[in-house]
Order: structure tokens, then sequence, then C-alpha cells
């Protein structure tokens, strides 16, 4: 007899569990929502600046500064290293140890250097110290005395502001599940650049360094890309540009973030049915390639006087989806509206991976 009210009872149990499981969570709008609008597909953005990472050793031995404009600011900040599990930070970089060079290894002036207390005050928490140079023309090499490890790892950000050279970057922001080719053009005014002068480097969400080259205005991928969605991180391509202009040097350094999407879920016509006393119950069957939580969005809209169709209410419902499933939506009107009754404006979301997609 226990046995038989044990077994009873777990039933219950998972009954219930199976049944909060598909409770559905409702909402409705005090006003109709507009559609939704476009989602971003592409992204442009301009830099007139360039970073690049260097060691201790290499700063003790002097690395080039490409610099071609007299409003210029040079960021070197320390950057933390991880060896065996351990976390290893650098030294602080004295600005009295500092010095820029020319070819001839004559000293050229700087200007405005930066102690790390003003960075600080300035938001730059990192250790950061910078400085100004104070002659543009010619090669410069930036170097140190200071006793660093030449292991050490350090953000070397130069910044050009109002330059005329900015690079330009237009690039796809949303890309499909196993593509492996994304769109990214990459110009400086009328200038193009081959697929030698542009070195590029992917990073997943959680930060690994993939497989990537430029190809004729293309981002390639060796493998197809594994995470989904942004509900973990953007996946991140970083261009790096070296090209002439009037026979200096330019360099610069642009980051573009874009969304790995996959259609996780579609579905099958609606069907709204007149509950009477102006409510009203749609029913939208849907289909989902990967469990989790999932969510529609719509307007129902009924027919006027004069035939015109018109917006009676927005609603939004959300629920857990393992395959095939259907989302149930009550609307509660005010206003008088006669048969045929639609839904318009639909949008699912996969919020679990924090996808959004146009409703059938």
């Amino acid at each position: 007899m226990i046995n038989k009210l044990t077994t009873i009872a777990a039933a219950i149990v998972l009954v219930s569990t199976a049944a909060n499981a598909n409770e559905q969570t409702v909402y409705q709008f005090p006003q109709v929502q507009p559609a939704s609008s476009a989602q971003l597909q592409t992204l442009e953005k301009d830099s007139v600046e360039y970073w690049q990472k260097v060691s201790g050793k290499e700063l003790k031995r002097g690395v080039p500064v490409f610099v071609n404009q007299a409003d210029n600011f040079i960021r070197i900040a320390p950057k933390a290293r991880f060896d065996s599990g351990e976390v290893f930070k650098p030294h602080g970089l004295q600005l009295d140890k500092l010095s820029v060079r020319d070819d001839s290894f004559k000293q050229m002036p700087m200007q405005a250097m930066v102690a790390r207390e003003q960075m600080e005050n300035a938001g730059f928490s990192d250790g950061s110290v910078g400085l100004k140079l104070g002659q543009v023309n010619g090669k410069a090499m930036l170097r140190t005395s200071q006793a660093l490890n030449d292991d050490d790892t350090y953000l070397l950000h130069v910044i050009e502001k109002g330059s005329s050279n900015a690079l330009h970057a237009k690039s796809q922001f949303k890309v499909k599940d196993q593509q492996q080719r994304v769109a990214m053009q990459l110009s400086m005014g009328k200038k193009r650049f081959k697929d030698s002068d542009v070195k590029l480097t992917l990073s997943s969400p959680d930060g690994e360094k993939l497989d990537v080259r430029y190809e004729n205005g293309e981002a390639v991928f060796n493998y197809p890309l594994e995470t989904l969605g942004a509900v973990n991180g953007y996946y991140e391509l970083e261009a790096s540009v070296d090209t002439k202009v009037n026979g200096q040097t330019v360099k610069r350094s642009i980051k573009m973030p874009f969304v790995h999407s996959s259609q996780t879920i579609s579905m099958d016509k609606a069907k709204v049915t007149a509950l009477g006393n102006n409510k009203y119950q749609a029913k939208v069957p849907v289909q989902v390639t990967d469990s989790g939580r999932y969510a529609i969005r719509a307007t129902l809209t009924g027919k006027g006087d004069k035939g015109e169709r018109i917006k009676l209410a927005t609603v939004e419902v959300a629920k857990q989806i393992d395959s095939y499933g259907s989302f149930t939506m009550p609307f509660s009107v005010t206003q008088t509206a006669k048969a045929p009754y639609e839904l318009v404006d639909i949008e699912l979301t996969d919020q679990t991976r924090m996808l959004k997609f146009a409703g059938e």
C-alpha cells in the first residue's frame, strides 16, 4: 500500500512539473504597438586609431610608432598574461624612462605626457600612461630604458583625432548558421586594399581566437562557427591595415562585432477565434530546432465599418518549447471590429539564445 501511494505521489509531482514547465507568460500592451523596426543587417564604422600588442623586450629595443598629424595621442597600457593557470601583471611604465627617436637615433620631442594618476582620473584604470609626439615627420621609434620583463605584454594605442585618413569598414552584422564567408568592405577615402594589406583576427564569444583570412572584401573562416546568438556575447572581427598615403605609412585598426544566427523557430498559420464580449484567442503552432524559452509578439486586426483593416491589440506570450508546440494568445479589445480576424506584425524570439525572427 505504501509503495502504491508513493507511486501515485510521484506521478502527481511529474504531472505538476510538466504543467508548470508548459505555463505561458502573457502580457497585453496598454496600446497597440508599432511593427518592430527592421533588424540590423550591416554595420558601418570609422577608425582613426590603431592598436597592437608589444612585449617588454620589444619596448626596450624600440617599437615603430606611426603618427601623421600634430593632433595625436599615444597610450601604453600593461596587459595581464596567463601562464600555467597564474595571472602575471606587468610592471607599470615610468614616463621618465620613455623616449621617441628618429631614424638617426636622435631624440624627438614629446608633449602632453600623462602620468598613470592622470590617466586614472580620465577613466583609464588599467595602469596606462600617455604621451603626444611634437614632431610627426619621419620614422618614430618608441622605447623605454626601464627594466621590464621580456615576456610582459603591453598595449600600444595610437589615436589621431579628426584625421582625414579614416579607415571605413562596412560588414555583415547577422551571419547565418554554417556560413563561412562574411562581407567586410574596407576603404580609406577612394583607396581600396589588397588582401595582403589586411590582417584579420576572429574572436569567439568566449575569447577563443579562430582561423580567419581576408579575401576580396570578405572574411573567410576555416571552420563553421559554433556558438549561436548573442546570449554569450558577439563574435568579433578585428582588422588591421597598413598602407601608404602621400609617402607616409598610415596604420589603422577596427573591430566589427556580428551575431551568428540560425532560424531556431518557425510557425504555421495562426487560427483566430472570437470568444464574445470583445475577447479573442489566437492559436499559433510552432516548431523549434533547439529546446529553450521562446516568445511571440503579434497584433490582432479586424475589419472596420468601411472594410478597412484596423489594429485592435498587441499581445506577447512566452513559454518553454522543446520541439513542437503552440502559443495561445488571448486578446481583450475595446474597439469593435468584424471578421476576418488576423495577426500582423508578428515577431518570434528565441529568448534562450537572444535571436529575433519575423513571423510568417
